[in-house]
């Protein structure tokens, strides 16, 4: 008897899971998928994009140059979604001041240092300034680009700067 029960609960929890992922496939796309499909708009290695100049820090980010070139590997890694785990965040914004984008940035701007002898420290790192390189689409409208950070009671705007 508890062969069976065990092969059944087995069968039910196959097909469960299987019914699950038929509802996930074909549920319709969630507001952030509408308003942005990142793969259509990501820029590539093979296409001209605009790039960013940033310096940046916990305290804010100014516009160091603005270019039209081909988008290196660094550049690319700046345009990923932003994430539960992402302390900074930048938006970009068109001319009406409209979202265009929203970026996770990780938390560049501290630096871990582990350094022998010092174990017994509690700090074992700080704040740094970082060069930020950010590269987007040439149909996008880019007038604004805004430095958030991210906490428990979500996004805070530390500053903004005009890059058009």
């Amino acid at each position: 008897m508890g062969n069976k029960l065990g092969t059944m609960v087995k069968l039910f929890n196959t097909l469960f899971l299987f019914f699950f992922v038929l509802i996930i496939n074909a549920a319709p796309p969630s507001q952030i998928e509408k308003k942005l499909n990142l793969a259509d708009t990501k820029p590539s290695l093979e296409m001209d994009a605009a790039i960013f100049s940033l310096v940046g820090s916990k305290s804010g980010i100014t516009l160091k140059k603005t270019k039209i070139a081909k988008p290196s590997n660094r550049s690319l890694a700046t345009f990923k979604l932003l994430s539960k785990k992402d302390d900074f965040a930048l938006k970009v914004l068109d001319k009406n001041k409209k979202e265009v984008l929203l970026l996770g940035l990780g938390n560049p701007f501290y630096i871990h240092a582990q350094h022998i002898g010092y174990e017994d420290r509690k700090v074992f790192g700080g704040y740094i300034e970082q060069d930020i390189e950010l590269a987007l689409p040439l149909n996008i409208d880019a007038s604004y680009i805004i430095l958030l950070s991210q906490g428990p009671y979500g996004l805070k705007v530390i500053n903004e700067i005009k890059v058009k």
